[in-house]
């Protein structure tokens, strides 16, 4: 029997974490500009920064430097990751709504999960200290599989550890490599239109089966198996 109340075949959720569960770019922001302030470079603005959240760190400092982290940028990529460590939870938070869609989904008996290329360096303690770990069933972060996305790897880690059919399961994410893990996964996939997309990307190419536009759609979409 599936779920009350559940879109017809699935029977769990599994979120991206940044950008899509949580709103974590103050942190990352303040990290990075902290970093270039300590450099004597200029700051960037978290408008600008966003979307390369999803390529994490080392993508955040190539766009802030205008060119990759080669060998000599490898020690503010570290401090930048030390500070983050430091600080991931002062200002990081669920997006607007999403405490009340957990919520719900433990209310329908839906199990819920976290699939992301955060390594658990960083994923355990934020997810600990925004009193996460003992609500989710299950957390695959960037270094508990050999892959990381948009390899399907974590995302039938993910199924798997939740005792699910990998099409049984939907993915909700941020960024085009989510949608490709979870297609390659066999999941059902929707676009967080809320979350780090830049202006010039097209989610509506991404090949998602559909999109929320802010997190209490996901349950609209979950009552009625389409987008809203």
């Amino acid at each position: 029997m599936r779920p009350m109340n559940a879109a017809p075949g699935i029977a769990a959720v599994l979120f991206d974490l940044d950008g899509t569960l949580l709103d974590t770019a103050p942190d990352l922001v303040f990290a990075l500009n902290t970093t270039l302030a300590e450099a004597g470079l200029p700051p960037c603005a978290a408008a600008a920064v966003k979307p390369y959240i999803s390529g994490g760190a080392r993508a955040m400092l190539g766009h802030a430097l205008g060119r990759p982290v080669a060998t000599a940028g490898e020690p503010l990529l570290q401090r930048m990751l030390d500070l983050y460590q430091t600080h991931l939870a002062d200002r990081t938070g669920l997006f607007e709504g999403m405490d009340t869609v957990l919520a719900e989904l433990d209310a329908r008996g839906l199990p819920w999960g976290i699939v992301t290329n955060k390594r658990r360096r960083f994923t355990d303690p934020l997810a600990a200290a925004l009193r996460l770990t003992a609500r989710t069933a299950c957390i695959v972060s960037g270094d508990t599989t050999a892959e990381c996305k948009p390899h399907p790897l974590p995302l039938l880690e993910a199924s798997r550890r939740l005792g699910q059919a990998p099409e049984r399961c939907v993915y909700i994410g941020d960024a085009a490599k989510d949608m490709e893990a979870g297609r390659r996964a066999g999941m059902t996939t929707l676009v967080a239109w809320y979350g780090y997309i830049a202006v010039d990307d097209d989610p509506l190419g991404w090949g998602a089966d559909g999109h929320i536009h802010r997190p209490l759609d996901l349950l609209a979409w979950l009552d009625g198996g389409t987008q809203p």
